[in-house]
């Protein structure tokens, strides 16, 4: 699922448009929000997501790209690697919210 504008939320700012590295985004009229113009293209990267001054973008990730750190099958983390599988599953919350 590519991202989705609330455009009630949106303040056509273009920060989507100009962060976004696969330019999905098309921006053509400056005042009003975004259109995902590019669907297939979005890498889930969430750099949209995260800029969004707005909190205007949801990101919704397929479900091959949920991070779900398991110990079951890579072990117990090892030394240093607790605060990055932290960051990682968070990050994977904050964009599968409904």
């Amino acid at each position: 699922m590519p991202p989705v504008i609330d455009k009630n939320l949106c303040n056509a700012c273009g920060i989507c448009w100009d962060v976004c590295p696969q330019d999905v985004f098309t921006f053509e009229n400056r005042k009003e929000p975004p259109e995902i113009g590019y669907p297939k293209e979005c890498w889930y990267c969430g750099a949209c997501y995260m800029d969004c001054p707005k909190e205007a973008i949801r990101l919704k990730l397929p479900l091959q790209l949920h991070i779900v750190p398991s110990p079951a099958l890579y072990g117990p983390p090892k030394r240093g690697e607790e605060e990055n599988l932290r960051k990682a599953a968070a990050f994977t919350r904050s964009v599968i919210k409904e």
